[in-house]
């Protein structure tokens, strides 16, 4: 099967047959209203943030990268994703999953946030439209983490089921102190 990229489609009757080829009873207007609900903005109140106005309705939602450096900073295939994000002119774009602690990586190439890298993620909101909202997917994976390719799980309690699976013990768990640090 072929997957065309989406924005190859060129015309509503291409959409409609894509569609058909895969099964999708999805109905698609032949024109598109400028004024349509999906253009309209979208006020979100933030606890911290407060009220902000996303200025349409389409979103890039979170994905887990692995093309970050070593110590979790952005490279060129970051920063032109991000470039890509800012030209599909949506009103949100939810960054990937960046970990919050070195240790909590999923991969070696996983984004971090710390105070060694947090000028080269505030880096990206310039790649962005200023009208665009941004946030971050903030994660930390826990009994999935591996931060230098094996697994070097953290949990913050015991999974009988899963810690067997996977060879966890009670060594993994993060003691009350660590966790205060993560939230």
């Amino acid at each position: 099967m072929r997957y065309p990229q989406v924005k190859k489609l060129a015309s509503p009757a291409a959409l409609r047959e894509r569609l058909a080829e895969l099964g999708v009873d999805l109905p698609v207007d032949d024109e598109l209203d400028p004024a349509g609900a999906l253009a309209q903005p979208l006020p979100v109140t933030d606890g911290s943030a407060g009220t902000l106005e996303v200025p349409n309705r389409f979103a890039v939602l979170p994905m887990e990268g692995w093309d970050g450096t070593d110590d979790g900073r952005p490279t060129d295939l970051v920063r032109r994703r991000w470039q890509r994000f800012a030209a599909s002119g949506c009103g949100l774009v939810w960054g990937e999953a960046t970990a919050v602690r070195p240790d909590g990586r999923a991969n070696p190439h996983q984004l971090v946030i710390g105070p060694d890298t947090v000028d080269d993620l505030a880096a990206l909101r310039q790649i962005l439209d200023p009208s665009q909202v941004v946030g971050m997917q903030l994660t930390h994976s826990g009994r999935w983490s591996r931060p230098a390719g094996a697994p070097a799980p953290r949990t913050a309690g015991a999974h009988p089921i899963l810690d067997r699976r996977l060879g966890i013990d009670a060594a993994a768990a993060f003691s009350d102190d660590e966790l205060d640090e993560l939230a």
